[in-house]
């Protein structure tokens, strides 16, 4: 499976670093904006708060080191595309790099995808990513991609927030049962008949992994409205 225009999927790709400029925007479609050099707290032994500097590292980096990842990212996809055969969408990761290089996190802030065990493996090849050595110290930055279904797989209905139905009261209940901190947003696959096919979603923080489990496994137990004779897809928001 190969990254082109006549491979099974298109491939968009979309980055953000630390770049200690303004916005800017490349002709290629990539986009940077600007977080190094911003001033973080950091904790002192002593409980008091400090202020440090984030160190930068290189767009051109980011993408070396990335972009050899995309075969195994779409593998992701393929690998789940038997039990969700229109699965598609968009993802865009959070990074904090330590100062040698490896990943200290990486969570979704964005994603589409709408499969937690697609998005779980895509975080497991970014999560084994080897970075070159930040300036300055440890770096944050953003990067994500997507990927389209075949072209002879017809897509699922692509439903509002508003279709949830009888559903839209039960989201409120789910946050404080979940414990949930922030917004939480859910895409999920509904098969006819109503029943959830699959789930994904993102999270505010890289430490909220255990709530956003939480509220997957209540939406897949959800009995949807039922989208007819073909399946749907749905994006709504938790909090």
């Amino acid at each position: 499976m190969k990254i082109n225009n006549g491979s099974l999927f298109g491939v968009a790709l979309a980055l953000a670093v630390g770049c200690g400029g303004g916005d800017a925007s490349t002709q290629d479609g990539s986009e940077m904006s600007s977080t190094s050099g911003a001033e973080r707290p950091r904790e002192r032994q002593d409980g008091v708060a400090i202020t440090g500097l984030m160190g930068t590292i290189e767009r051109g980096q980011v993408e070396s080191t990335m972009n050899p990842r995309m075969g195994r990212f779409m593998r992701c996809f393929s690998a789940r595309m038997g039990d969700v055969e229109y699965l598609a969408g968009e993802i865009r990761m959070s990074f904090r790099i330590h100062t040698d290089g490896t990943v200290a996190w990486v969570f979704p802030t964005t994603t589409d995808i709408g499969d937690r065990e697609a998005e779980r493996c895509i975080l497991d090849v970014a999560r084994s990513a080897r970075f070159p050595r930040p300036r300055g110290g440890e770096a944050e930055f953003s990067w994500g991609f997507g990927l389209d279904a075949a072209d002879d797989v017809r897509p699922p209905l692509n439903w509002s927030a508003e279709a949830l139905g009888e559903r839209t009261a039960e989201v409120s209940g789910l946050a404080s049962q979940c414990r949930a901190r922030g917004a939480y947003t859910v895409t999920a696959y509904i098969s006819p008949g109503g029943a959830v096919q699959a789930a994904g979603g993102s999270m505010p923080s890289a430490e909220d992994e255990e709530t956003l489990e939480c509220i997957l496994e209540q939406v897949r137990a959800w009995e949807m409205p039922d989208p007819g004779s073909y399946a749907a897809k749905i994006t709504f928001e938790v909090r």
